[in-house]
């Protein structure tokens, strides 16, 4: 199942806007939708918080409506989900996120694949895998929140090429601060020598930082293995969607 878009903005009491589904496979696939919340880690990984513990963050599903609950999606078709932001009450300025998820209702639904594991030789066991997938996309309203946040590139770490890894690495540390989570792209550029192109070595896209995390830390693969002495590499985060046209921080860096 594909899901578009990946991430979901409102700001405005009243909007709308839709997520597509598309099905490529030759099963049709039912889902049921419910919200969740998660919390993000320090590596970008979400963890999902249980129903009645506190979340770090501001919710935003009390103040959403989706349509509809449950939805199927035939084979090589697409379906749509509405999402309304609707406040309850007196809704603070401010950044709120829940997490929609698209719950596969197995059942009804055409497994991803299927698998078979045998017991062994004369052992008469076999057992039947069907693989399912359940997806979760986050919803953000920024409610009255004007301004953006400020984002800076805390730590550059090169990390070699070894017998494990093909090519070399870059750990980024990003710091951020505000209200309002950032969106947006790492991007890794190389200069080999002064009057050399400038060459794109690696790029890490749809990249979140929420306002409760504080920071996140990303490994960019590069596609060298290796750097010449004097080369120049660029490392710089960019926004994407509603911060097109936002550097919010570089970092250039001299091989030696």
């Amino acid at each position: 199942m594909l899901v578009s878009p990946i991430r979901l903005l409102l700001t405005q009491p009243g909007e709308t806007a839709n997520f597509i589904l598309r099905n490529p496979s030759n099963g049709p696939r039912t889902y049921r939708l419910e919200w969740i919340e998660q919390e993000q880690g320090r590596h970008g990984v979400g963890s999902r918080i249980q129903e009645g513990a506190a979340a770090p963050h501001p919710q935003a599903s009390p103040h959403l409506r989706v349509t509809p609950r449950q939805i199927t999606v035939e084979p090589n078709s697409n379906q749509t989900v509405r999402v309304s932001f609707r406040p309850d009450g007196e809704l603070p300025p401010g950044e709120y996120r829940s997490h929609l998820l698209f719950r596969v209702v197995p059942e009804v639904s055409e497994p991803i694949s299927r698998q078979e594991i045998s017991g062994g030789e004369g052992s008469g066991v076999t057992l039947q895998l069907d693989m399912q997938l359940s997806i979760s996309v986050p919803v953000v309203v920024r409610h009255q929140l004007d301004g953006t946040p400020a984002v800076r590139i805390a730590e550059i770490t090169p990390l070699p090429a070894s017998a494990n890894e093909a090519n070399a690495r870059l750990m980024v540390l990003l710091r951020h601060t505000g209200n309002a989570s950032s969106f947006g792209r790492v991007t890794v550029d190389l200069q080999k020598a002064e009057n050399a192109p400038v060459e794109r070595i690696g790029q890490l896209d749809n990249i979140s930082i929420f306002p409760d995390v504080g920071e996140r830390e990303l490994t960019v693969v590069l596609r060298e293995r290796s750097f010449p002495s004097g080369s120049m590499i660029r490392v710089a985060y960019e926004g994407s969607a509603e911060y097109r046209g936002t550097l919010w921080h570089e970092q250039i860096m001299r091989v030696r």
